[in-house]
């Protein structure tokens, strides 16, 4: 849950959901980390004028597709329904929050009482969890099955059949979203400190693949948000 008011409606669905482990964070930056270093099944994002939900529903869909995302706001309008529907959205609640209504929309998007995850699913969600925590690193394929308890073939299909992406493009991607987060924050990073941060061996080949995946280089990127915060000022 990525909500600043979890309070208010948190105890209830701890209640309506005790098969669930619900992780509270009242900022996005906090829940992106928690996001990278955790497997996670579903993300309840919180959206307001002042604190909006696209930036982050855009990287976690970018990380992970496979994991659903509902959008819950008190601001709502048919064209913010329509944007995050757009980018990827599961479900999208209008505040005040009712229970049964948010618990009904849980349950569908997880398939709760038909779920049961099995020594196999379990190896995959550790592959994951590997590789969001230890993006910044040279790792291997053969290195993240080892982790998983898995064949790297068998690893390898998984992630083909369960993300439609080989192993080095969802690692990328976790790359490149980390680097995307990093741009947003405003701090003074140089192009080649963040490269190195994310994972990758050279400039060169960071900017190649940023842009491959944008549709734009991590300068002008970094310029437009610039430009777009300074805008908002």
């Amino acid at each position: 849950m990525v909500d600043p008011d979890a309070k208010t409606y948190y105890q209830n669905i701890v209640a309506a959901l005790q098969n669930c482990q619900i992780v509270v964070e009242k900022t996005k930056q906090k829940a992106c980390e928690f996001f990278f270093r955790n497997a996670v099944d579903l993300v309840l994002l919180d959206h307001s004028p002042d604190d909006p939900c696209m930036n982050l529903l855009q990287v976690l869909r970018f990380i992970a597709p496979s994991v659903p995302i509902i959008i819950m706001t008190a601001y709502g309008s048919e064209e913010l329904a329509v944007s995050v529907f757009r980018n990827g959205a599961s479900d999208y609640l209008k505040k005040p929050i009712h229970e049964d209504e948010l618990s009904e929309s849980i349950q569908a998007v997880l398939g709760i009482k038909k779920r049961s995850l099995d020594n196999f699913q379990t190896g995959f969600q550790k592959a994951i969890q590997y590789i969001n925590v230890n993006y910044g690193m040279p790792i291997t394929l053969t290195r993240v099955a080892r982790e998983a308890g898995m064949s790297v073939s068998c690893l390898e299909r998984t992630f083909r059949k369960t993300l439609s992406v080989t192993y080095s493009m969802y690692l990328n991607k976790v790359r490149i979203a980390r680097a995307i987060q990093m741009l947003e924050e405003g701090r003074e990073f140089s192009i080649g400190e963040i490269a190195c941060a994310c994972g990758f061996s050279n400039q060169y080949h960071f900017t190649r693949m940023f842009k491959k995946m944008t549709q734009a280089c991590p300068r002008e990127f970094k310029k437009a948000v610039i430009e777009n915060r300074t805008y908002n000022i």
